[in-house]
């Protein structure tokens, strides 16, 4: 028998040798023009080394602005701390005062921004009228804005007290809501900032980050208090500000809940309505609740609404099929506020003075497999491989997935479709992995031969990842033959949908390994007997309905700061939810990986080096 090794090779023609690049020789008022900035930085600071000192400083000024252009203000800022004011000329003054105010833009103080551009104004050559207005429009643009103004009067707020005072430090921590807590995070660190004031803005920062999960509030403040020990607030008086604003929040008073208890969907009803008075339960914040059932048809959806309205609720939870949404949103002269447990139609406009009123959450598959894609991205993956059925989910799941993955220099390099009734995937597979084509090149070989050879398939080297869209069946049909065709080692990525929600070690077993979106529910109950005895649960097969609904009761305390700060996150049961801008709540969910047989929290990992 003859050991014949064999490998698929590809020859690359070496095209002309390119000559080396001639040395750029445009000055750097040219290459400003270019909107070459970095470059003109550079070249400035290059000529400053042999620049007298005046004219050194001259060269540092207009540095510093094109660093500010290039978007790098870390080196604007380097190249002034060269720079003496006491011997600058009245125009470089001017300037320095022109650059100054853009880091202050750039820092988040329109204010002082300002000022400098008044003192600028003066003697500004003329060179830099142009950056000089850019600047200025900036500024009054910033200034506009609501958080400009609030941060403005907290300020005062700020410079008026002189020792604790309970109304006054929590109306200046409510004066700050519209500013987003990462900016209150960049202002608070901002050296230039005024101590008194950085304090009270990392105070209600810490209080934001502590407001819906109270249990490590202590320890947040006392590192608060060690960050400002000169702060005019005790780490004791500090508290009590925390617990004045919380108590500011609560639920609505009267709250109704418009689910499915019967028809299809009432399974998945009764979930959602368990979740939410277990919540309720925990926190009812002297709301009432009220429930309103409804079945398949979209009147019964109408119906309830109105019975709902005629017992005078403030707020509803609800409808949860996509098409019941679209009909309650439809009515004309909706006036009650909606949360909404599935995404609100594409384009929809809410009624006038209902802005702001009427969101949607939801455990939508489409916005996981998008999430899978990121987190993959975050990783460092760069290609993957895609397999899902030949069914609309699985042509919406791809799509999903591609959608996401497809940005910067990512890409998918192969997809392939598998027939949900089938057991044997095999032959997919392989066409997939390239390993039907490395066969191919074995019988060539042998017919040239006239003789068998020994062989050892080769499997394509160029994917990072496999997207896997299935269900819990077709995933552990799937799952092996990926590693008997040697693809074991290449990480496997797939939905919430992959786990059934029931822990079962044995079943799972042949899943291990596989990275998937889960609630945090789930992972806090990873054995059969960690989960509630509740029959709507379903021994845990519709627990992220049960979390979702928790997620909704609690968030309806939080929906209006989140509505001001795109930056606050509320850590649910389901997963963790933010305000985008849009009517819908970004969702992030926990991600797990099978170990065991069972779910377990995915430790953050990166993209393995290749060898």
């Amino acid at each position: 028998m003859i050991l014949i090794v064999l490998a698929l090779s590809a020859c690359a023609s070496s095209g002309p040798s390119r000559a080396p690049e001639q040395v750029d020789r445009m000055t750097p008022e040219t290459l400003i023009e270019q909107g070459r900035y970095e470059q003109a930085a550079q070249a400035w600071q290059q000529a400053a080394l042999d620049a007298s000192p005046e004219r050194a400083a001259n060269l540092r000024i207009r540095a510093a602005d094109a660093w500010l252009l290039a978007g790098k203000p870390d080196l604007a800022e380097s190249a002034l701390r060269w720079i003496d004011r006491q011997e600058l000329s009245v125009q470089d003054e001017s300037r320095l005062d022109l650059v100054l105010a853009g880091l202050a833009l750039e820092n988040g103080m329109p204010g002082e921004a300002e000022t400098l551009l008044q003192q600028a104004r003066t003697q500004l050559p003329a060179d830099v009228l142009n950056r000089y207005e850019s600047l200025y429009a900036k500024v009054l643009q910033q200034l506009s804005s609501p958080g400009s103004r609030d941060l403005a009067s907290a300020k005062n707020l700020s410079d008026q007290m002189r020792f604790y005072e309970p109304e006054s430090s929590l109306r200046l921590v409510r004066a700050l809501e519209r500013v987003s807590s990462g900016e209150l995070a960049i202002r608070a660190e901002n050296p230039r900032s005024e101590r008194q004031f950085a304090g009270w803005l990392d105070l209600t920062l810490t209080i934001r980050r502590n407001l819906a999960d109270p249990e490590g509030v202590t320890n947040a403040v006392a590192a608060w208090k060690a960050r400002h020990p000169y702060h005019l607030l005790t780490d004791q008086q500090a508290l009590d500000t925390w617990l004045q604003y919380r108590q500011q929040f609560a639920p609505p008073r009267r709250v109704a809940l418009l689910l499915p208890d019967s028809g299809r969907l009432s399974a998945a009803g009764a979930a959602i309505r368990d979740g939410v008075l277990s919540a309720y339960l925990d926190n009812p914040g002297g709301a009432e609740i009220q429930f309103f059932g409804t079945g398949d048809d979209q009147q019964s959806v109408i119906s309830a609404y109105f019975n709902a309205l005629d017992a005078g609720v403030d707020w509803i939870i609800g409808p949860l099929e996509k098409e019941s949404v679209e009909a309650l949103l439809g009515l004309a002269g909706l006036s009650t506020p909606v949360l909404a447990l599935n995404q609100l139609p594409q384009n929809y406009v809410p009624p006038p003075g209902m802005t702001g009123q009427i969101m949607g959450i939801s455990l939508s598959q489409d916005a996981e497999a998008a999430a899978v894609a990121s987190h993959a991205a975050r990783a460092g993956y760069k290609s993957a491989l895609v397999i899902a059925p030949e069914s609309p989910w699985g042509e919406r799941m791809a799509l999903a997935f591609e959608s996401e993955f497809l940005q910067e220099d990512r890409q998918i390099v192969a997809a392939a479709r598998y027939v949900e009734s089938q057991n044997d995937h095999s032959a997919n597979l392989e066409r997939l992995l390239k390993i039907d084509e490395s066969k191919a090149r074995k019988r060539a070989l042998e017919n040239t031969l006239r003789m068998p050879i020994e062989f050892e398939p080769v499997l394509r080297n160029d994917a990072d990842i496999i997207f896997l869209a299935a269900n819990p069946g077709q995933a552990k049909l799937i799952r092996p033959q990926l590693k008997f065709l040697d693809a074991g080692d290449i990480p496997v990525y797939a939905t919430a949908r992959i786990y059934a929600g029931q822990p079962d070690p044995l079943q799972n077993q042949d899943l291990n390994g596989v990275r998937f979106t889960a609630t945090p529910w789930q992972l806090e109950h990873p054995r059969q007997e960690d989960i509630p005895d509740l029959h709507s649960i379903r021994r845990g097969s519709l627990s992220s309905l049960y979390a979702l609904g928790q997620d909704a009761w609690n968030l309806l305390t939080w929906l209006e700061l989140m509505q001001k700060d795109p930056d606050f996150r509320y850590f649910g049961q389901s997963g963790t939810y933010w305000s985008a801008g849009g009517l819908d709540f970004q969702r992030e969910p926990a991600w797990a990986e099978f170990s065991r047989g069972r779910p377990a929290a995915l430790l953050e990992t990166e993209k393995p080096a290749h060898p």
